[in-house]
């Protein structure tokens, strides 16, 4: 214990025995006696940046400190800071996040270092791996660490990076350390104010030995969002038939065909929730003596989601597939963008939609972690469960509609205009034809138990050997109940009302900003109160929905072992991880046969096992006082989403659209290096650059076709194991203290993600004479040049004011157009400015005001091309006011 580094910076001293600690950047396994940390950082900047440069990975750290200085109101939003981070939106809000290039479902989420289960409380969401971050108010982090490079030590599953959210040590942080803090927040668009409360507490023992903190957070959302959408794009085959008229079948053999892509329907959508997010958190400590420790990590936040919807629709798959025809057609770029469809022969061809639905969402979490530091031996185990449910209880479906001819046009950007023979402003003739009860439960459950051992050598070169073991079980299980009997001929058939029965005024300022004036923005709104009451005499009677019912049980096994070097000029971490995954996935197969059988459905279970050997390096070099560089060099992998392995179909009848699975895909596998500079040149200081490198061996693919499934005609996406490709790119990273209590943060991330084998600029390719059902059906698409998540360019900028008083900050993040990952839908460039006033009224108590979307941008989104728009919504502004007080 003779030798001693000591180390400082602007605002910080830290003192370190250098032979008991394992690892820098894992503060778990550091001996509690022999290393001490002094900080006193004036400015959560120079803390952030003092974490990211003593970190062996390419690393970023935001503080909970700077995270409060923003106004990002869950995780996933204060994550959109950091250099190589995406945010998805829905409804407005930040809900999920990718890393360099990739799709939120190939990055893990942890919490203290554990999985975080999640689910979805959308009726027509896919069970994903990636975390739903609208659970995770901000009030609850310390600080949030992203690692863009692995380690063998850690979980393996991501392929862009790993984000780690640590909660407040209740040792570390003061007794009687309380916060709380009570918001106002309205939504110009929703024209709703909703209370915003949260508040933190800490209670230390008389000896110090044991502390509790605790945080609670209650928020309510009323929310709205306007909307033109699309969906169900397809390639479909049209028949000229007499009158220039074309149809879905051919009236003849020698009749003319064309084969273009198709949409099965859109409308004018209004949408409106009610959110109510309770979220708690209690984590304790116990020091039982200097080298035992034991934390405790439990979290319960509940989110309930009623929404309702309602959508004029032109549904133009359902006019085809009941006998119409098309005519006056437009094609352009092989897209269908303009069209005259013609009545029926049957009762009606499209309709109006509204849907009310009770929906929830939670995610409860319980981590063990024990933790023995000795003078060469620390050990750490840990054990714990993350359980996740959510969905709707209620899906409740009124269609009404009519047999008229309608006509749509989507040839103009950002807008869908249509127009009706019938007028969608006379309730009295759209006939209630459709009454359905469904429902469906996601449930996300997982348990591990993990140890980790860690030796420390009186070395000046090998500083420690680490090793350990991880078991974790994965349950995944997904279930829907539709009603049935819902037609004119059943339940709808037994009220024998109008959509004039329902009469209901629309919203003020619908689809404002979108559109033109041959936009539909007025028809016949329904009043769901009354709509609500009728069906509450009906009988619904519901059965489970065989064809997107699925389990999936996921049992991994890890070991590893890593060896930590250090000398006073660089420091390094080698090692492998070991993994194996036996998986079981259990749904219903289809059997009846031929295609016009009754459905009959057998369970099927599938399984398999796979091994992955991963190994990882990383190298952190102090070129002088100021200048730091890093390499890694790692292969990684990251398991296939879970509605992507079920080996069923889950689709949606309204609109003719799903998707597939398949059993047997395997991992995506990348082998990825890293590089970085970085100049700290200032307290607050930093300038750097990073590059990677990532080669995946295989991408998921999808293949499109048309499938008949109740009857119906569906498009319907299947994933493959397709070919490989590469994602690689470059990080830019500017901040600076400024003069006089000015500053700027920037960063700026290029991603260039490519397939290989796949045609330059061509958003999808053919496979003609696909077979569907036994018919050819020539030029099914099969997606994928575009490598999903994947924004060309993103960039994040932040100028900000600080002095003892008053706290400003300005923040713009932008991101170009991506892919999806669902079908050929690509999301267009998105950029939203926000920003923070905080006014320190006394010592203890600060007023705060702050807004979200001040430009009030638009989110758009296309399927192939943009003649193809599958949605264009306004989510509206947000504006926050209220006071925090500590205690």
């Amino acid at each position: 214990m003779s030798e001693f580094l000591i180390r400082t910076t602007a605002c910080s001293i830290i003192v370190i025995a250098s032979s008991s600690y394992a690892n820098e950047q894992d503060h778990t396994t550091e001996n509690a006696l022999e290393r001490i940390e002094i900080r006193a950082f004036n400015d959560s900047v120079v803390k952030s940046l003092s974490n990211k440069r003593h970190n062996q990975q390419v690393s970023d750290t935001i503080s909970a400190e700077d995270i409060g200085k923003f106004p990002d109101k869950n995780v996933a939003e204060a994550l959109q800071r950091i250099t190589g981070i995406s945010l998805s939106r829905a409804q407005g809000e930040g809900e999920r996040i990718g890393v360099r290039g990739t799709t939120p479902e190939q990055n893990r989420t942890y919490l203290n270092g554990q999985y975080l289960a999640s689910a979805d409380w959308w009726i027509s969401s896919q069970p994903s791996r990636g975390f739903n971050f609208t659970l995770l108010p901000s009030e609850i982090v310390s600080s949030l660490e992203v690692y863009k490079t692995p380690q063998a030590s850690q979980d393996e599953g991501s392929l862009g990076g790993a984000i780690n959210i640590k909660t407040r040590d209740p040792l570390l942080t003061p007794s009687g350390y309380a916060v709380v803090t009570a918001q106002l927040q309205y939504n110009d668009l929703s024209d709703e104010v909703d209370p915003q409360l949260s508040a933190v507490y800490n209670y230390h023992s008389p000896d110090h030995n044991y502390a509790l903190l605790f945080t609670a957070t209650k928020r309510d959302r009323s929310l709205r969002r306007d909307g033109l959408e699309s969906w169900g794009w397809h390639e479909r085959t049209l028949f000229q038939g007499s009158d220039n008229n074309w149809f879905g079948k051919a009236q003849s053999p020698s009749a003319k065909q064309q084969t273009l892509w198709f949409p099965g329907g859109g409308g004018s959508a209004l949408f409106q929730q009610q959110r109510e997010l309770h979220a708690y958190t209690i984590d304790a400590a116990i020091q039982f003596s200097p080298r035992w420790r034991l934390d405790t990590y439990v979290l319960y936040s509940h989110l309930n989601a009623d929404n309702n919807n309602q959508n004029f629709l032109w549904q133009s798959a359902q006019s085809l597939d009941f006998g119409g025809a098309v005519k006056d057609i437009e094609v352009i770029d092989g897209t269908l963008v303009n069209a005259h469809y013609l009545p029926v022969d049957g009762p009606f061809n499209t309709g109006m939609e509204a849907i009310w639905r009770d929906s929830q969402l939670s995610t409860k979490s319980a981590h063990l972690d024990l933790h023995y530091d000795g003078i060469y031996w620390s050990t750490q185990w840990q054990l714990g469960a993350s359980l996740g449910d959510g969905g709707t209880a209620a899906d409740v479906t009124s269609q009404f509609a009519a047999n008229t001819g309608f006509w749509v046009n989507t040839s103009g950007r950002k807008n869908i205009l249509t127009n009706y023979t019938t007028s969608p402003s006379d309730g009295a003739n759209w006939f209630l034809t459709q009454a359905r009860k469904d429902s469906q439960n996601a449930q996300d459950d997982a348990y591990f138990a993990q140890a980790d051992f860690t030796y420390a050598f009186n070395s000046k070169v090998v500083d420690a050997f680490k090793f350990g073991f991880k078991l974790k079980d994965h349950q995944r299980d997904f279930i829907r109940y539709r009603s049935q009997d819902g037609g004119l001929n059943g339940l709808a058939g037994q009220l024998k009302t109008t959509l004039a029965d329902y009469s209901a005024s629309l919203p003020k300022n619908y689809l404002k900003d979108i559109g033109n004036e041959q936009t539909l923005k007025h028809y016949s709104y329904a009043n769901l109160s009354m709509l609500a009451r009728d069906f509450d005499t009906l009988n619904f009677q519901q059965e489970v929905e065989k064809a997107s019912r699925f389990n999936i049980s996921e049992q991994t096994l890890a070991s590893y072992g890593q060896l930590q070097l250090s000398t006073e000029s660089f420091s390094a971490n080698i090692g492998m991880r070991l993994v194996k995954t036996i998986q079981d996935s259990g749904a219903f197969k289809r059997v009846a046969s031929p295609i016009e059988a009754p459905d009959s459905y057998l369970w099927q279970q599938e399984s398999r096992h796979y091994t992955d050997i991963l190994p990882s390096a990383n190298l952190k070099v102090d070129i002088n006082d100021a200048v730091v560089a890093r390499f890694a060099m790692a292969r990684v992998m990251s398991r296939a989403q879970f509605h992507h392995l079920m080996p069923s179909t889950n689709y949606n009848v309204t609109q003719a659209q799903g998707q597939g699975g398949n059993a047997n895909l395997d991992p995506y596998r990348a082998a990825q290096f890293d590089a970085s500079l970085e100049w700290y040149f200032a307290d607050a200081g930093l300038a750097s650059i990073a590059v990677f490198n990532k080669d995946v061996e295989s991408f998921i693919e999808f293949e499109r076709k048309l499938e008949h499934h109740e009857g119906i005609l569906m498009s319907i996406d299947r994933p493959n194991n397709g070919a490989g490709g590469s994602i690689r790119g470059m990080e830019l990273s500017y901040q600076q203290a400024l003069a006089y209590g000015f500053g700027v943060i920037a960063n700026y991330t290029f991603v260039d993600g490519k397939r290989d084998n796949a045609p330059n600029n061509v958003p999808g390719t053919s496979v003609p004479g696909t077979s569907v059902s036994g018919t050819s059906v020539p030029g099914t698409s099969v997606p994928g040049t575009s490598v999903p998540g994947t924004s060309r360019h993103s960039a994040n900028i932040t100028a900000y004011y600080e002095d003892h008083q008053i706290s400003i900050r300005l923040s713009y993040n932008y991101r170009t157009r991506f892919a999806t990952g669902i079908g050929e839908t690509m999301m267009d460039n998105y950029g939203q400015l926000d920003g923070n006033l905080s006014i320190k009224l006394t010592h203890q108590l600060d007023l705060q005001f702050e807004f979200i979307n001040l430009t009030d941008e638009q989110i758009y989104t296309f399927d192939r091309n943009e003649y193809a728009p599958t949605g264009i919504y306004a989510n509206g502004r947000r504006f926050y006011a209220g006071l925090r007080y500590q205690f």
